[in-house]
Parts: C-alpha cells; structure tokens; sequence
C-alpha cells in the first residue's frame, strides 16, 4: 500500500508517516446560482453620432453562461464541415503553461477548432502554435480568421509601446494572412512582414493606423450569407489629425474609427493588396462607394475615442447587421460594449444599446454565426474578461473570465422593451435563486464546513480565509473576498475545526478560479492520522476535485499544497465537506 510523508516544516509541530486510505476521485462542476434575465442598462458616455435604433431597442442576458479554457484572443469561423475554427493566445491551456507568448521575435499564436452544437457543451481541441516575428513591434496577435472552402485565412497585427496606465498603447500594421489547407494542421506562412504589411501601413506616424486589427464579418456557416461572395472585415483605427494625445486613444482596444474593406476569398487574392477593395462613403443616392486606392478609405463609423475593437455578424432572421464595439478609452481598466445595426454591411448605423463597464473588463466581443437561435430569438456573445487583474474589477455579469466566454442574449424591440416584465422577471429570479440555494450542496446545511472554524497557515492582503468555506465558488480578479489565498506556494495549508467529532465521507475541493495560480499537487489530513494524496485541483473555473471514501469521523480535516504551476499565491476558492 503506498505510503505518504507530508514534510511541512515549522508549519506543522508533527509529521505523519501513515497508510493512505482508499478513495475515488472525479471532477464536478456544480450548477450555478441563476442571474437573469436581465437588462443591462443603456448609458453611453456622450451623445453617440448616431440615433437610436427603431428596430432593435435593447440587450437582454438570459442567464445562461459557460467559459472554456484560459486563454483569449477567440474568434470562431463557422466551416462548411460544420466545425468552428479559431486563433487564441496568451494565458494558459492544459500542459501548454503560458506557452502562447504573443511577443518578441519568437512571438507564437495559436489556433484550435471548436465541436459541438451546443454552447454549453463544447469540445474546444488545441491545434498547436504558429510563431511569426513581432519585430521591430513588441507583440503580434491574432486577428481576422476565416475558414472558407476549406481554407484557413490566419491574420495577424503588431503592437508596440506601453505608456503610462496603459497597455499596448500603439497599434501597429496588420501584417497579412497564414494559409491552412488542411484545417490549422499545416500553415503556409504570409509573404508579408511587420516591416511590409499587407496594407503598407506602420505605426511610425504615431500609431495612426486605420487598418490595424481586422475581423472578418460572420456571414454564417461557409459565408453563406454574403451579399457578392466576397469576404467583408471591419477594423479599427484613427487619422493623424485628431486632436486628441497619442497614442493611447489608437490602441488594441481603442480608437476613432472603424473600416470596412473586401475581398474575394481565394488563396491567391488574400495576400494581395491589389485585389482588395475599401469602403470609400456614400454617393449622392446614399448607395455605398467602393474604391481600389486605399488613399480613398472612409470610414463607415466615426465616434472620436470609442471606436476599439470591432467585429460583425449577419443575423439572417433578423435581416440585420450587428456591429459590436469595445470603448477602451481611456484606459484598459474599464471597458465598455456597444451594439449597432443595419440593414447593409455597408450602414448605415443605428444604436441598439451601449453596455458601460461590461465584464468589467470584456474584450474581443463577437458573435459566432453558429450559435444564432432564429427561434429562441437569442444567440451566444464570445468574449474574455478582466485578463489586467485590478483587484477592484468585479465580474459582470456572472460567468465571465480570462477564457473562451459565451453568454446567452436577445435581442428585444420596442414593443418587447415597452412591456418587459421587470417585476415578474425579479420575483421569478428571486423564486429561482432561493430554490438553488436549497438544492445546492455547497449552501445547504449538509455541507459540514459551514460550520467549521478556519485557520491558515497565510493570508494574502485583500483574500479572507472566510472565503475557503462561504458556500460560494468564486475569487480573484472578480471577488477576492470569496477565496483564501495565502502568500506562499508550496506547503501552505487550511484547516476546517469543529466544536465535535463529524462524521465525513465526501470533500470537495475548488481552486482559485485565477488561471496562472494552478495547484498541482496538494493533500488531505485528518484528526484520525487519515492521510489523502492527490495530484492537480482543476483549473477550470466553477470545476471542482470530489473526493469520497469510506466515512470516520473526525475533528478536523486540513488541506495542503505540495506543488503549483506559475503562482506566486496558493490558496482555495472553496472547502467543502459532508457526510456522504
């Protein structure tokens, strides 16, 4: 029988050297508590250049939410294989710890397909990393993806400058597109560089790029719903002559214009500045001007300062266009969401709602095609949250984090709108909530560490030990309150005491939900010399470690960590324990 030695140190007065007990062992995911659904408010900081939309008058979350991995940068390209495609970077993913390092000369990116039809029940498969020089740029990204006839078109940009409160102040050139024939296995890399992008724009004229980051617009499933055939993308950026100081207001995030530009899509045209074309205005019929001089591109939105990231997506039983935008100015710690429609790719634009302080922090907001619900009237908004870890950033709406973020929503009318149900809404949330409260294992009275006393062996400044055993699964960057984290790594330890003898036969075990800070290793004790080894807690948020054995009785149980990952603080979001 394997054996197990905790060594702790003057942490611990004693060590034991005991048989380890037989246990099984399997991760669980317990239901969240229910949120919507729910309006989000409609504020925008300054008259928008724009009127309010006649046909599409706000944004409803229906309080479903699910996330996949830690990593961001997710945009979904909807195949004619009916498999969605995807570049991510940054972060963390499985055994790929912090691989994805988007800067530098060795600057790598990578790119993962997406199966499955329902949102909540995704398969998200990791196809490896791509690297490409950054050079003379600090960084490079992914941006516009598009899988067409089997074909992979991979763009990515540069960045480049950190000014004082903000992050990748400049925005540099988008550099061109890798070529996949073979669904993301093999690549064929762009002919352009940082040094010659494809659109021959640098961000020496103090970053004032108009074609920076572009996304292309979702047609839907093979672009099927193109109006020409061509593929559309939109993209953010801002002029020289803007009065405002740079370069800050023309970043990843933020800007002052938007773009729309097309091209038809083969392997021969996508690298070729001559076959692209730019939205050039409007004639004097209001009919869109299209234009081969890039010196001629206008832009198809202007709202000085809240133009940042853009994507775009057809919602064909709607016969409406859906621009989203994220407002970045002035910093990166707050971030605010925007959606505008029209009949035409082309505008021109309506407001439907702007969403301030969305996630708090949401980024690189779109809309796969996919997930589009004609009869529920509702689709599922893909985002990341708060990857800048202010301790003060909240998560909202629930379910958002540094991940592949999905949220369920609907659009609603003005007639909806007029007579949407807020107090029923509230009374059933209310009914809904308290019901979940009486189901749930980890806040009804089964749940044994209720009641226990906590101590630990550390606390980090702005955690609370009361968080390892509140009932609730949440922590840093949204809620540190609500977990333990101590200012250790390795051998940091959590013990729950009673006031008598409990009898125990199942724990459940939570990491902190910050995805850089993962425990590997870690163990269990208790008052009877029972000694439980156990290898790595999920790193997924909301996923927890079930344990059961045999049950005993016990006066206290305590939780050891014996290996992290990159974590500078190790600590639980929740204890949990019961009898069976």
């Amino acid at each position: 029988m394997r054996r197990l030695v905790f060594f702790l140190g003057s942490l611990l007065c004693h060590t034991l050297l005991v048989a380890q007990i037989p246990y099984q062992q399997r991760v669980i995911k317990p239901e969240p508590r229910p949120w919507g659904p729910y309006l989000w408010p409609h504020e925008t900081p300054e008259t928008p250049p724009v009127s309010q939309s006649s046909d599409l008058a706000a944004a409803e979350f229906m309080g479903r939410s699910v996330s996949y991995t830690a990593a961001d940068t997710w945009y979904p390209s909807w195949a004619s294989n009916d498999t969605l495609y995807s570049p991510f970077t940054d972060g963390t993913w499985g055994i790929w710890k912090l691989v994805f390092s988007a800067t530098g000369p060795k600057a790598m990116t990578g790119q993962a397909k997406i199966v499955g039809n329902d949102p909540l029940n995704l398969k998200v498969i990791p196809l490896g990393a791509t690297t490409g020089s950054a050079a003379p740029y600090g960084g490079r990204y992914p941006c516009g993806s598009l899988v067409h006839n089997g074909v992979w078109y991979y763009g990515t940009y540069c960045l480049d400058g950190y000014p004082s409160g903000y992050n990748w102040g400049t925005l540099g050139p988008f550099v061109g597109f890798r070529i996949s024939k073979d669904y993301g296995l093999t690549w064929e890399d762009t002919p352009h560089t940082p040094l010659s992008p494809l659109f021959g724009e640098t961000a020496e004229d103090s970053g004032c790029v108009k074609i920076g980051a572009p996304h292309f617009v979702d047609f839907g499933k093979n672009m099927e719903h193109s109006p020409d055939g061509k593929a559309y993308l939109v993209a953010h950026g801002s002029v020289a002559e803007d009065p405002q100081p740079r370069p800050a207001n023309n970043s990843w995030i933020s800007g002052d214009q938007i773009y729309l530009l097309r091209v038809t899509p083969t392997i021969e045209n996508i690298n070729d500045r001559s076959k692209y074309e730019y939205f050039a205005g409007y004639n004097r019929n209001g009919k869109a001007v299209w234009s081969k001089d890039f010196k001629k591109i206008k832009p198809v939105f202007e709202w000085n300062n809240h133009c940042g990231c853009v994507t775009m997506t057809y919602f064909p039983h709607l016969k409406k266009y859906i621009m989203c935008i994220t407002d970045g100015w002035p910093t990166i710690k707050y971030m605010n969401t925007y959606f505008l429609e029209s009949d035409h790719v082309e505008g021109p634009w309506k407001m439907v709602t702007y969403m301030k302080n969305f996630g708090e922090q949401a980024y690189f907001v779109n809309i796969p095609s996919k997930f589009i619900d004609k009869d529920k009237n509702s689709f599922w908004l893909c985002y990341s949250g708060n990857f800048a870890a202010f301790q003060e950033l909240k998560i909202n709406p629930p379910g958002g984090r540094y991940a592949m973020v999905l949220q369920e929503m609907r659009f609603l009318d003005k007639k909806q709108l007029a007579a949407y149900p807020f107090a029923e809404n509230k009374r059933k949330l209310d009914i809904e909530k308290a019901e979940w409260d009486k189901r749930n294992p980890l806040t009804s009275k089964e749940n044994l560490a209720l009641q226990a006393k906590v101590s630990v062996s550390s606390l980090a400044e702005g955690y609370s030990e009361k968080g390892v055993n509140d009932g609730i699964v949440d922590g840093f960057p949204g809620h540190p309150e609500n977990e333990w984290a101590s200012n250790q790594t390795v051998n940091s330890w959590v013990r729950l005491t009673w006031d008598k003898k409990v009898t125990v036969g199942k724990i459940w075990l939570f990491d902190r939900p910050y995805q850089y800070e993962q425990i590997l290793s870690c163990g269990l004790k208790m008052s009877d010399g029972t000694i439980i080894e156990l290898g790595a807690l999920s790193n997924v948020e909301g996923e927890g470690l079930e344990i059961t054995f045999e049950p005993k009785e016990v006066e206290w149980i305590e939780f050891v960590v014996l290996g992290v990952g990159n974590s500078t603080n190790s600590g639980l979001s929740e204890f949990a324990v019961f009898e069976k």
